[in-house]
This record gives C-alpha cells, sequence and structure tokens, in this order.
C-alpha cells in the first residue's frame, strides 16, 4: 500500500471562514472549551493531543493518504432557539461531521474507519493515548452515530494497527460492512457521481467536507441560517403505538446536511465548466430511515442559501452574473432533489412541524457575507 502525506487543495472558502464572527469569549484551551455565540455555543466534548487522520481513496484504492496529523478534538454545537445539534470530529483543522446515518467502525483498540458519502476515513490514535479517551470516544460515537464494534479484525488480520499494512488488511474487511450501512440509509457508495473532470480529485471533497461541516456549525450560531432553512421529523415511535414519547431536547443532523452541499457545489463547478456531459449516474438504492430519534435536515431554500455564501466567497472558477447564479442553484438544487435521502420526507411525522418554506429564499450580497 501507498501512503503518502498530502493535505487537501488550498479551499477559497477557508478565508472566508476565518472571517466569520468569532465567539464571544473563548477560554483557556482543554477539553471542555466552550466557544460562546449570538445564538449558541460549539463545546469541546473530547480531546486528545494527537492523532492521525487519512484517507482510503476509491480511485487508487492502494493509496492511503495522511489528511492531518495533530490535536484531535470532537465537537458539538448546540443552537440556543431550536433543538438542532451537529457533532464533527476534527484533527488539525481538518473537520469531518457525524450522523446516526453515517457509520463508524472500531476496528483495533486505537483505531476507526469511518464512511460518508464519497468518502472513507481512517483515524488511528497512538499508543500513548489513554484507554479512558478511547472508551469515552466510543461512548459519544454510539450516540452520534451509527457505530459498530470490530475490534475483532484487528487480531484477524494479524498486522499491527501501528503498521501500514494493517489498514489495507482492514479495509478489505470492513469496506463491505460500511457499504451495506450507508446503502441500508439510501446514499451512494465509492465516488461521487458529480466527482469528474475538474472535481474528480477525492482531496478536493474532503477540504469541502470539513469546510461545509463548520461553515453549517457556525452558519446557525451567528445567525446566517434559522429555522426556515431546515426541517425536522420525529422518528420516535408515537403514543398510537402503545408508546409514549418523551420530549425530544435533541435533533441529530442527517449526513446528506453536509454532503448535498459538496454535490450541489460540484455541480455548479461541472455544469459551468461545461463538463456536465461526464456526470455519472448514481447508484443510490432506495433505503430506510433510521428511528428511535427527532432528525434535521436542510431544506431547498437553506441549500441555496448556503451555495450563494460559497460562490460568493469564491468557490468557482469565476461569480457568475446574478441570473445566471440563480439557474446554477436551481440546477443544483433539483439534482439533489431528483436524488433524494430516505430522510426528505414529503410531510413531517406527527408531533414535529415542518419549517420549509420555499418562499422565502435568503437573498445574501457581497457586502453582507464579507462582513
Amino acid at each position: 500500500m501507498a501512503s503518502s502525506s498530502a493535505p487537501p487543495p488550498a479551499s477559497r472558502m477557508a478565508s472566508f471562514l476565518s472571517r466569520m464572527p468569532k465567539p464571544l469569549n473563548i477560554p483557556s484551551g482543554g477539553a471542555g472549551r466552550i466557544e460562546e455565540y449570538s445564538m449558541g455555543t460549539i463545546m469541546e466534548v473530547i480531546r486528545a493531543d494527537s492523532a492521525v487522520l487519512m484517507l482510503m481513496e476509491y480511485e487508487n484504492p492502494q493509496n492511503l493518504r495522511i489528511l492531518k496529523r495533530g490535536n484531535f478534538a470532537m465537537k458539538l454545537m448546540m443552537q440556543t432557539i431550536s433543538t438542532i445539534v451537529v457533532a464533527a470530529c476534527v484533527v488539525g483543522d481538518m473537520y469531518w461531521s457525524l450522523a446516526k446515518d453515517a457509520p463508524v467502525v472500531r476496528v483495533a483498540g486505537r483505531s476507526f474507519l469511518f464512511a460518508l458519502p464519497g468518502l472513507l476515513y481512517a483515524l488511528c490514535f497512538p499508543p500513548t493515548t489513554a484507554e479512558s479517551t478511547v472508551t469515552l470516544l466510543e461512548e459519544l460515537f454510539r450516540q452520534f452515530t451509527h457505530y459498530e464494534d470490530s475490534q475483532h479484525v484487528a487480531a484477524e488480520v494479524g498486522v499491527s494497527e501501528d503498521q501500514l499494512g494493517f489498514w489495507q488488511k482492514a479495509r478489505e474487511q470492513v469496506e463491505p460492512v460500511l457499504r451495506a450501512r450507508l446503502q441500508r440509509y439510501g446514499h451512494f457508495t465509492g465516488k461521487s457521481p458529480t466527482a469528474v473532470g475538474s472535481q474528480s480529485s477525492e482531496l478536493l471533497r474532503a477540504g469541502r467536507i470539513s469546510d461545509a461541516t463548520e461553515l453549517v456549525m457556525k452558519a446557525f450560531l451567528i445567525g446566517l441560517l434559522n429555522f426556515t432553512h431546515c426541517d425536522i421529523h420525529d422518528l420516535r415511535p408515537h403514543p398510537q403505538n402503545g408508546r409514549t414519547v418523551a420530549p425530544g431536547r435533541v435533533s441529530y443532523p442527517t449526513i446528506v446536511v453536509f454532503s448535498n452541499i459538496v454535490e450541489a457545489l460540484q455541480f455548479i463547478w461541472v455544469i459551468a465548466t461545461d463538463e456536465g456531459h461526464l456526470l455519472r449516474p448514481e447508484n443510490r438504492p432506495g433505503g430506510v430511515r433510521p428511528s428511535g430519534f427527532k432528525v434535521w435536515y436542510l431544506n431547498r431554500s437553506g441549500l441555496a442559501c448556503l451555495l450563494r455564501v460559497l460562490i460568493y466567497a469564491g468557490e468557482m472558477p469565476e461569480r457568475p452574473a446574478n441570473h445566471q447564479l440563480r439557474r446554477l442553484i436551481e440546477r443544483a438544487r433539483n439534482w439533489n432533489s431528483t436524488h433524494p435521502p430516505p430522510l426528505e420526507m414529503s410531510e413531517s411525522e406527527e408531533g414535529e412541524a415542518s419549517t420549509s418554506d420555499d418562499s422565502q429564499e435568503t437573498s445574501i450580497s457581497a457586502s453582507e457575507v464579507h462582513n
């Protein structure tokens, strides 16, 4: 297996994120750090001094790319005026989102695999990591992801998790499980159907997923996104089934909150650069909905809002004219709506009102974005 250390291509979004409003107060570092914003908080729920995040490519399965080495943290965004939360992991400055319909598998004592639509990550902690840290992390994964413990893989492959050869063998055993879990929830597996031409790089997608995760977390906290931009559905048992629904305090995101942003952005790039003929049919079967909790996702208005932010921030070869921009965003929204995730129901489940309103589409000027 070839290994290389190659950071994702520089993202135009990074400079924009650095200009977003800062927390009202930033306490000293360490686990438990809380960043307070005007409409909520981002809390660091666990921290480790060292970790390695790797990209396991679909294009070249023998390649194992080191995305980041550095401090690890799991962060939790909580909005004060709603039940919406976002949980995300970060190594260095590389974020990726966690979701109930995104599988995580523990393949050894200190090693995990993460499957997101279009990406496969490996996360490894050094031998010096305290067992209590990994145990707590496992408990958090059980709460915020579709988690499975497959530590038996480490014994079966016969290679230490600290050796490079471990990952190829572990992937051969676990990737079919991860694919099955993604398909079960109706997500595509392998490379994205929009990862074509200039957008084919998996490193580029990793960088965009990181940016999208950080953007969504902060957008709710500074008021860029609000309740009109998302829908919340209650997937817990209802009283008519003989069980009482307890008051819900948390609404978890579906992974398409983040992957749809990247899919739409890549679609816009492909169309704007006359590469639309390269788009591939999407291999996404009909899936089932997870159950037992409340789930939220961005509606068409919310997706359009963030796409405008990304485009105004420079995530295009050149900024299109306003009429062209409207058409591109509409086509991107239609692309996502013709490939709907199984969680996008036509109407809200009983007990939770839908907040979708496509007529309330947010318009953002360049000056508003950069202020």
